[in-house]
């Protein structure tokens, strides 16, 4: 190897030009890694290695919280490293705390003697530190950290090991500082790249504000909800059963809010397995497990400034509630697989079509969290009722769909007007525009009528046996009431060939409803 200036080091000793020898050939290995574990991995094993220690450790301080945390280390005892790694500890304690704060090395023969030794650190992990050498990492402006030498393993340290030790930390500070500013540039670029995904899919959804269309009371009181609620960031939770619209009443409240120029980032809970849901709800650090190549932002990184809306909120996990609850309170989450925490100032709006007051009493879903979720709730009603919002809707995307498919329908024939008031709308508002869009195709002439309509809307359900006049009567000894309506239910289904969508329709029930019935009952799905 050859090394500029060798003829200079005849009055070094060999340990000495041992010891510049490496630090040249760790500058030059620092200057080429660009990925920061990879580079503090390095880092570490050449003091273990240089200092002949037990164990080396980075100690990095995460400004947000003002907490230490060790970013990377090496020990010689199986799973201290781990351990090690998920430790956390105010900025002001422990040996490294003192060094950060007073920007000075450390070089402590007996920690046990020692009144700035944290033990928490050896107790949490099993470790045991007699001896330490600790030097802060400086850069230009600021001290991001300290870099430990831990327990010499022949004789005591030395001021020539505090010297190497901070001749190491200065250059490794400044490989930090770089190896942070490219990953936050590929953060950015990820993040970019994300965002102009979700723009592009935001410019395809502008157009559906205009399906919110009802003039009914139940709807007018929504409006005024939301109104209300337009200029705040509080977090909002919107429940409903499917296709009432929840989602674009997220989008309103966005876009005619403060939060207008941010994104808004969408996230159905429901349609991710439960082991990916938390990789994309927080993002996760390269190599936090196999085929993580690269780091990922998730929805809350891109959410920043603008609103994240979290649909099917009450599918989610208990273990997951638990972490979205502390951001809820925090303003703080972390990656997958990272130890930096992570502020976030996105305004979550959740949605779910469950009844969650039910599920916290099923044990299912966290009440603490439910109360975040529901500082301001909005309810949207089913279209059942609401049947005078019913035409206007089916109007709508008959001329939506019309102008799409390029048809010339004009309108509604008076019969296809009555089934489709009459019919109960169980998928509500997003049923409406499906069964519009396909009675435009089906429809040969400018006026739809019934039989461009499903099946399902065709079949009336016979008229109920008339009452008696007066009503009818209850006999003199009463009746059973719960075993009537059992066999109501009974009959119902029996003439509707056990079509639940049916019986529920002939019942006038909805069929949630009818299978609580059911199962109140006993009566299994297939009776």
């Amino acid at each position: 190897m050859e090394f500029e200036g060798a003829a200079d080091l005849d009055g070094f000793s060999s340990r000495q030009i041992r010891e510049l020898l490496a630090l040249y050939e760790i500058g030059k290995s620092l200057c080429s890694i660009h990925d920061l574990d990879l580079l503090l991995r390095f880092s570490i094993e050449r003091v273990v290695t240089l200092l002949e220690v037990e164990a080396s450790s980075v100690v990095l301080l995460d400004e947000e919280t003002q907490e230490l945390y060790f970013k990377v280390a090496d020990d010689i005892r199986a799973g201290a490293e781990q351990k090690l790694r998920e430790v956390r500890f105010p900025a002001h304690q422990g040996i490294a705390g003192w060094v950060v704060r007073e920007g000075v090395a450390a070089l402590v023969p007996d920690v046990s003697q020692d009144p700035r030794f944290y033990s928490g650190v050896d107790q949490e992990t099993g470790t045991k530190t007699r001896s330490v050498v600790c030097v802060p990492l400086k850069t230009k402006d600021q001290i991001i950290g300290a870099l430990n030498a831990v327990n010499k393993v022949n004789g005591h340290f030395s001021q020539e090991d505090v010297r190497l030790l901070e001749a190491l930390a200065s250059q490794l500070a400044i490989a930090i500082q770089n190896a942070r500013l490219i990953e936050e540039l590929k953060a950015t670029r990820e993040r970019l790249r994300e965002e102009n995904r979700y723009l592009w899919e935001e410019k395809e959804q502008a157009v559906r504000f205009e399906t919110l269309v009802g003039e009914s009371p139940r709807m007018q009181e929504v409006y005024a909800l939301v109104e209300r609620v337009l200029n705040t960031t509080v977090t909002v939770l919107l429940t409903g059963e499917s296709g009432t619209g929840k989602e674009l009443i997220a989008r309103i409240i966005h876009y005619k809010g403060p939060r207008a120029k941010g994104p808004f980032i969408a996230l159905n809970c429901s349609a991710i397995p439960e082991t990916l849901l938390e990789a994309e709800l927080f993002g996760y650090e390269k190599g936090a497990f196999t085929g993580a190549t690269r780091r990922k932002p998730g929805r809350f990184d891109l959410a920043a400034g603008g609103t994240l809306f979290l649909d099917e909120i009450g599918e989610m996990s208990p273990a997951l509630q638990a972490k979205l609850l502390r951001v809820l309170q925090d303003k703080r989450f972390e990656r997958l697989g990272g130890t930096e925490t992570i502020a976030t100032n996105a305004r979550i709006v959740a949605a779910t079509n469950q009844d969650l007051e039910k599920l916290i009493g099923e044990g299912r879903f966290r009440e603490d969290l439910f109360y975040r979720l529901s500082v301001y709730p909005i309810h949207l009603p089913p279209l059942r009722e609401r049947r005078e919002d019913i035409l206007p809707l089916a109007f709508h995307f008959l001329k939506k769909s019309s102008t799409e498919l390029r048809k010339e329908v004009a309108g509604l024939s008076k019969e296809a007007r009555e089934l489709l008031v009459a019919y109960d709308w169980l998928g509500n508002v997003r049923e409406v525009e499906n069964v519009m869009e396909r009675a435009i195709i089906l429809c040969r002439g400018t006026v739809v009528g019934p039989e461009d309509l499903p099946l399902s809307l065709r079949e009336r359900p016979k008229a109920p046996m008339p009452l008696a006049e007066g009503g009818f009567t209850l006999p003199p000894g009463g009746i059973n009431l719960a075993l009537l309506e059992k066999q109501l239910i009974l009959q119902a289904l029996k003439q509707a060939n056990h079509n639940k969508s049916k019986a529920s329709r002939l019942l006038g029930l909805s069929r949630t409803q009818l299978r609580t019935r059911m199962k109140n009952y006993g009566l299994e799905e297939g009776e």
